[in-house]
């Protein structure tokens, strides 16, 4: 019997060094700039926006079997625990990210279901991070819900235009962030 296959020691692919801004059609950036602003007053008014453009059909399947896997990237440690113990509590297994180094780690793990990504983080851009993994050939389809305190519209349409699922604003309900994880995952 063969010993299993450890982790590479480098990862590879460094999700957290930036990249050129991408080069969209004019289409692609009317539709993001319509969606930035029809979800600038959503924001205000419920805290989240999904995006129409990238709201998956049906439900998607967990990765590792029964349970989903979220991957929390939060540099503040107590907002971080609080979402870890909703989503836990939930029935998800949940992973925590907190800089470079851990954002990189975790990517490279196999069996992430979504990202709950904040944008801006003391050693990296989460905006970079969400371009990175949208040109990544594994993880381009996996979801991810921005979750910051930047809430301009120029801010979400950012995000959307990236490739954001969605958009949570911090301050935020939990009830809000576990309601725009469930219907990005298609639960309810």
């Amino acid at each position: 019997m063969t010993p299993p296959e450890k982790p590479p020691s480098s990862p590879g692919v460094d999700f957290t060094e930036p990249v050129a801004e991408p080069n969209t059609t004019p289409e692609a950036e009317a539709q993001a700039r319509l969606e930035a602003e029809t979800g600038s007053p959503q924001l205000l008014k419920v805290g989240f926006y999904l995006s129409m453009n990238r709201r998956m059909r049906g439900r998607r399947t967990p990765s590792r079997g029964d349970r989903y896997a979220i991957l929390v990237v939060e540099d503040d440690a107590d907002l971080a625990q609080l979402v870890i113990d909703i989503f836990m509590t939930a029935g998800f297994e949940v992973r925590w990210a907190a800089n470079r180094a851990e954002i990189n780690a975790e990517l490279h793990r196999a069996g992430i279901d979504l990202v709950l990504l904040d944008i801006v983080l003391p050693d990296a851009d989460g905006l970079q991070v969400l371009r990175r993994v949208r040109e990544h050939p594994r993880l381009a389809d996996l979801p991810v819900i921005m979750m910051t305190g930047k809430v301009a519209p120029e801010d979400v349409l950012a995000g959307l235009a990236a490739g954001a699922d969605g958009y949570v604003t911090k301050p935020f309900k939990m009830s809000g962030l576990v309601n725009a994880v469930n219907v990005v995952l298609g639960i309810n």
